[in-house]
């Protein structure tokens, strides 16, 4: 009869050293003898491995934390929970756990700006940056061209500001562009800025500007009358005032009145007082939405 010595058989752990994200981790079970029958290693990540009959080893393949654009290198282990078969003796664990490294692979993450399409003068366009992973770990800044900044809070991926538009009395008023200068926060592996501009057409209301004529309001016999065009804002380009007495007042650029200064009634020796009085035919010119006359006429006692 021969009797049984305990002898022990030591089942551990191995893992790929170091792997980068998406890739794969492979756990080894190696036995320290060969079993007589297939055996079962359980582990701590839910996982199992066979070994095989007249086999020392056994393998089993995980994915590795999936690629992400977040800062997140880190450790990934695991250790043996259960082993049984193999008809050993005693089967004894090694509990060491198997560690991996996992690497960050550069991912890049971009911020990009749309504003609203069109307005009318007087209104607001909303202007909005979006990137393409929401933020984690602090708020995201991005700084725009015009001054502002918009935030992106922790667990959105967008923000939002707003600008007002000016509304003024000038035909034609530019598009309204912008861009990111920069971006800051969040934790990005790589965090960029889509710096393509955006534009926002803006429509006229039309607003009016009024030009009006003003004399002096009394001379004597041969003195001289002065005619005044006044606007109610500065004109872009010359303004061309016709009176109805025929005279031409022009209105420069960036101006908002000229005169233009004629002659009394000749002095003579009758009794002849009496009033001169004018009104504008028609004004063109400055670039204005709508230029329109004050018909009120300019009168001069003589």
């Amino acid at each position: 009869t021969v009797t049984d010595v305990q002898d022990t058989t030591t089942v551990s752990l191995s893992a790929t050293p170091s792997v980068a994200e998406g890739g794969q981790i492979v756990y080894t079970a190696t036995l320290s003898n060969a079993a007589q029958s297939a055996v079962t290693v359980t582990l701590s990540n839910g996982q199992t491995i066979t070994i095989g009959a007249n086999q020392t080893s056994g393998s089993v393949t995980v994915a590795a934390p999936a690629d992400d654009s977040y800062i997140d290198a880190g450790q990934v282990s695991a250790h043996i929970t259960n082993a049984s078969g193999g008809n050993f003796e005693n089967l004894a664990i090694n509990s060491t756990a198997a560690v991996t490294t996992v690497s960050d692979t550069i991912d890049t993450s971009t911020v990009t700006l749309t504003a609203t399409p069109s307005v009318t003068e007087g209104g607001t366009i909303v202007y909005t940056a979006t990137v393409n992973a929401p933020v984690t770990g602090s708020p995201v800044v991005v700084s725009l061209a015009n001054g502002q900044t918009i935030t992106i809070p922790v667990g959105q991926s967008s923000g939002t500001a707003t600008g007002a538009v000016t509304n003024d009395v000038y035909q034609g008023h530019a598009a309204v562009t912008n861009s990111i200068t920069s971006v800051s926060g969040g934790n990005y592996e790589n965090l960029v800025a889509n710096q393509a501009p955006v534009s926002t057409a803006v429509t006229d209301v039309q607003d009016t500007t009024t030009v009006s004529l003003t004399a002096t309001p009394s001379v004597a016999e041969g003195g001289q009358i002065v005619y005044t065009a006044t606007l109610t804002n500065a004109a872009q380009s010359a303004v061309t005032v016709t009176l109805s007495n025929g005279q031409t007042i022009t209105i420069g650029a960036n101006q908002t009145s000229g005169s233009f200064a004629v002659a009394a009634p000749a002095d003579d020796p009758y009794i002849d007082a009496g009033q001169l009085s004018a009104h504008i035919t028609n004004a063109s010119g400055g670039n204005f939405e709508n230029l329109a006359i004050n018909s009120t006429p300019a009168v001069t006692n003589v």
